[in-house]
């Protein structure tokens, strides 16, 4: 009998791993969350979730009694990330664990990625440290070095999920809608996504498949979908009819290079610390509330003029953003056309057995008829909520 601890168990693809294995007779599972805000799916199925602070040692340790397994589908700030992902190793180590299950990413792989990364053994590039992809590469070494040690571990690595309550289904839909997103191409490129519920299944495969050399196994749903696939998939939900508007190749890397990106100062860290937004939330505290008091009876007794000079100095002038133009588009999401490779789960399909239970098709009906019933675009306020979205 399989005592399995699910870590992120409330988040989008640890409701989906509950769901596959709740229903099993051979195993019971433990779903372990941070906080009650997302557990509401659980919930609703009468699971009641046991929360735990993974950056506590102590927490994460008692949270592990009794488990035979491990399936880490957590996510969060690079502290808990790395941190967290830290105390669940050494305490899934100390608990003798029978296999530990890691949900890693391409984004390990770069963006773009490489033409190599086909496969899983193509080399990880040089990563920026901000990056989530090099946050992912950090836990995946930290997984291996683990295993090296001692724990049964597998490394699942999907690309972006789909299928309902999808959060990347969601923000695609919200820009193609608000017009933010260009067609590279006219959408040949390679889009490489997952069904929830199929990763969910390799979840399920890889629980008793752990080594002590885990390599990572790409999960995806194995077709060839092309990003206008996608698109014209995803554009009945958003009431637009008319063209999507074109970029060349040349263009949109142009413009990912040219996207100005916040330059950290000191000058801006104290303009921060003195805005207005800082300083209401300071005032609740009685000495800021004092202090804040005091330098604003000073600034009056200046004058107005003066008053007025500092807090432009402070603020800056109120900030106009243009809605058309290059400024609209959704850099994030429309550069991901160019990640031109398509990665291939054959290894999945050779050591765990992974076959997609769903197909894109499938999928994208799913997502669709979930996003209809969610939004009530068939229900006779439509023509009114719409104009809220």
């Amino acid at each position: 009998m399989k005592k399995i601890a699910v870590v992120g168990a409330s988040g989008f693809v640890g409701n989906a791993v509950v769901d596959r294995l709740v229903g099993r007779t051979d195993c019971s599972i433990v779903p372990l969350i941070r906080s009650s805000g997302n557990a509401w799916r659980l919930a609703k199925r009468g699971i009641e979730p046991k929360v735990v602070d993974l950056l506590s040692p102590a927490a994460v340790k008692d949270a592990l009694v009794g488990c035979t397994h491990v399936i880490n589908c957590s996510r969060g700030d690079a502290k808990v990330m790395l941190g967290g992902l830290r105390n669940l190793l050494e305490a899934a180590s100390a608990a003798s664990i029978k296999g530990f299950v890691h949900l890693s990413s391409v984004s390990v792989y770069g963006d773009p990625p490489d033409a190599a990364s086909a496969s899983e053994d193509a080399p990880p590039p040089p990563l920026d440290k901000s990056s989530y992809g090099y946050l992912k590469l950090e836990q995946d070494e930290m997984v291996a070095r683990a295993a090296r040690k001692g724990l049964p571990s597998v490394i699942l690595c999907p690309p972006n999920i789909s299928g309902p309550y999808s959060p990347y289904l969601n923000g695609l839909v919200e820009t193609l809608r608000a017009r933010q997103f260009a067609l590279l191409e006219d959408g040949r490129g390679p889009c490489n996504l997952v069904d929830v519920d199929n990763l969910a299944l390799a979840v399920e495969l890889a629980l008793d498949k752990g080594t002590s050399d885990p390599k990572r196994l790409f999960i995806t749903d194995a077709e060839a979908t092309t990003w206008r696939d996608v698109i014209d998939a995803l554009m009945p939900l958003t009431g637009r009819s008319d063209a999507l508007p074109t970029m060349s190749r040349e263009a949109l890397q142009s413009a990912q290079t040219e996207a100005p990106a916040a330059r950290a100062s000191l000058f801006r860290s104290l303009k921060h610390l003195v805005s207005s937004d800082v300083r209401a939330a300071l005032r609740k505290d009685p000495f800021w509330a004092s202090a804040d008091g005091l330098i604003r009876r000073s600034a009056a007794a200046l004058g107005p003029g003066m008053e007025d000079r500092l807090r432009l100095s402070i603020e800056g002038p109120l900030a106009v953003r243009r809605s058309s133009g290059a400024d609209a588009l959704n850099l994030r999401l429309s550069s991901q056309q160019l990640r031109n490779v398509r990665h291939s789960c054959a290894r999945a399909e050779k050591l765990l057995g992974y076959r997609p239970i769903y197909s894109f098709a499938q999928s994208m009906d799913a997502y669709r008829n979930w996003y209809r019933i969610l939004h009530r675009m068939d229900g006779p306020d439509w023509a009114i909520l719409k104009e809220l979205y």
